[in-house]
């Protein structure tokens, strides 16, 4: 018989510290990155074309889940049972935030 697929275990404690650091990790760096950009020493405005606002609000919109992501692996209100799905709908906004986030810098880079 084939291999069966092993059910997702009720503890998600494995997965979550790994989590939690290399989101204060990314975090860190595009606050940073935000943070520098903004007190740039030209004197000028930091968001003055529609590049720099496609910039800014991709960067913007990647730190509002990734905290959103945090928020949900913090919760310990989680309903017995659904910790697979929970987990694996934080997984995909967690790489979905990770991968805009990345689009952003790029964006940075090239623009």
């Amino acid at each position: 018989m084939a291999d069966e697929p092993v059910e997702f275990e009720n503890d998600i404690a494995g997965f979550r510290q790994p989590m939690v650091t290399s989101i204060g990790i990314i975090l860190g760096f595009l606050l940073t990155f935000l943070a520098n950009w903004a007190v740039a020493d030209d004197g000028d405005r930091a968001l003055q074309t529609s590049a720099d606002w496609l910039v800014a609000s991709t960067l913007l919109v990647s730190i509002t889940v990734l905290v959103a992501v945090l928020a949900r692996l913090l919760d310990n209100r989680i309903r017995p049972g659904s910790n697979g799905l929970h987990y694996q709908l934080t997984f995909r906004l967690y790489i979905g935030a990770i991968a805009l986030g990345i689009a952003g810098l790029a964006a940075s880079l090239v623009i």
